[in-house]
């Protein structure tokens, strides 16, 4: 790419003056006008609507959504069921303050796909599904300290919200990582109560786990690294290892659980003990969902008395998000799962063909329908390849795209395809790619 950041900014600003205008009115009432998820320089695009697989900005532009919201609309954009759910939910009633009986068809629909879900509770966040996860664990096990693995996002909050993206000069030994806190204003003990594990190292995590096996409640686990798919062998040892120490394992569906029925660890062939869910599950509205083992959610059971566990929340199980997240469910058949894992393999096996054609320094790495684009060479495996990679170059590309019509991303991770595309759709990104390879 030979565009500079520069021009290919001034580009932005001159095709994007309403969005400008947005993202100005924005700041004045918003510390930075959008939430950090959003925020890319010099501003993010504000979007109109969106319809099947495209958005269209403010300005009037029509893209290709390859970020479907953080890969939560996995149907699309105004799926005409999901509507048709949400509309009879909101003829029904908003929210009644009691129960309604959406929330228990959900529960059980999840419950019949994942094995390892005994009991489930609804939450509206990821962050709130892994906040109440560990602290079953830590109830349960009567233990104070938890384990995560170096680069591993579990939402925001204090337990987990250490070494997500820690500066290498600060993350120690590649084999027995420093715990390294994420975010101003954590309580200044956080760190200390967490275990940092490398990914794709089976003999350190096992090292690490047996030390502080008798002060660990459980160790966290996304078995994708963010969209860095892990080895099968690597992931059945951390279930292994876990269940060797007795350490319970949480493994963090919120994002995975869209590559298949039974989501990640299907297709890994573990049971962990808690599982967390999010994003596909609410059909577009904010939810998070945690459960597993009957005698660990039954902390949560206060019918015979308090447990001293508790969890609720004003809009936890909201009606219309329970309506929305069911009737998505209802589409996602193993017909559809092969589909659209389908379309996501023809893609990166499309894009590193291209990549390496032009011998150039990127690299798609996917799981099913979730896919990253990484400029970096050589082997990824861990959060410190991907902390090398050249993040100027990926927003380059991010802004030529869509000078092309395709929003992805702006650090071109995390993506997500819809079942609203098709091989016309994948294809035309790849040929995009290639034209902003060659232009830029």
């Amino acid at each position: 790419m030979h565009d500079s950041i520069a021009s290919l900014e001034e580009r932005y600003r001159a095709s994007s003056p309403r969005s400008r205008a947005a993202f100005e009115r924005a700041c004045a009432v918003m510390p930075g006008g959008a939430k950090g998820a959003y925020f890319h320089p010099p501003y993010p695009l504000t979007m109109a609507r969106g319809e099947g697989c495209a958005l269209y900005d403010v300005d009037g532009r029509r893209f290709v959504d390859f970020a479907n919201h953080h890969t939560a609309q996995i149907l699309g954009h105004r799926h005409p069921a999901v509507l048709a759910a949400i509309q009879e939910q909101l003829e029904r009633g908003i929210a009644l303050g009691a129960p309604v009986g959406v929330e228990t068809e959900l529960a059980e629909e999840m419950c019949r796909r994942v094995a390892s879900v005994e009991k489930l509770r609804f939450c509206n966040s990821g962050t709130e599904a892994t906040l109440h996860a560990v602290r079953l664990a830590r109830g349960f096990s009567g233990r104070p300290k938890i384990a995560k693995f170096e680069g591993g996002y579990h939402g925001s909050h204090d337990a987990v919200e250490v070494s997500v993206s820690p500066p290498l000069d600060r993350a120690g030994p590649e084999t027995a990582p420093h715990a390294v806190p994420n975010a101003g204003g954590m309580s200044p003990h956080a760190a200390e109560e967490a275990v940092i594990l490398p990914y794709d190292d089976e003999a350190a995590v096992e090292r690490l786990i047996t030390q502080h096996r008798h002060e660990l409640a459980c160790v966290i686990f996304d078995p994708k690294a963010g969209i860095l798919p892990q080895r099968p062998a690597f992931v059945q040892a951390v279930r292994e290892i876990t269940r060797t120490n007795e350490v319970l394992l949480i493994v963090d569906e919120i994002v995975g659980f869209r590559v298949g029925t039974g989501g990640l660890q299907e297709s890994y062939d573990i049971t962990p003990d808690l599982t967390t869910f999010g994003k596909i599950i609410g059909g577009g509205f904010p939810v998070g969902a945690f459960g597993g083992r009957a005698d660990i959610m039954g902390l949560l059971d206060t019918t015979r008395g308090s447990t001293g566990f508790f969890q609720s929340g004003t809009f936890s199980a909201h009606p219309v998000a329970m309506a929305a997240g069911l009737a998505t469910l209802r589409h996602l058949t193993p017909e559809a799962f092969a589909r659209l894992n389908g379309l996501g393999e023809r893609l990166c096996a499309r894009l590193n063909d291209l990549f390496a054609r032009r011998q150039t320094p990127v690299q798609a790495v996917g799981l099913g329908s979730l896919f990253s684009i990484h400029c970096a060479s050589g082997r990824l495996a861990t959060y410190r390849d991907l902390a090398r990679a050249d993040s100027a170059m990926a927003h380059r590309l991010f802004l030529a795209l869509l000078e092309h019509g395709y929003f992805l991303s702006h650090g071109l991770v995390m993506n997500a395809l819809s079942l609203a595309m098709d091989e016309t759709h994948v294809d035309g990104l790849v040929e995009a790619i290639d034209r902003a390879l060659a232009s830029s």
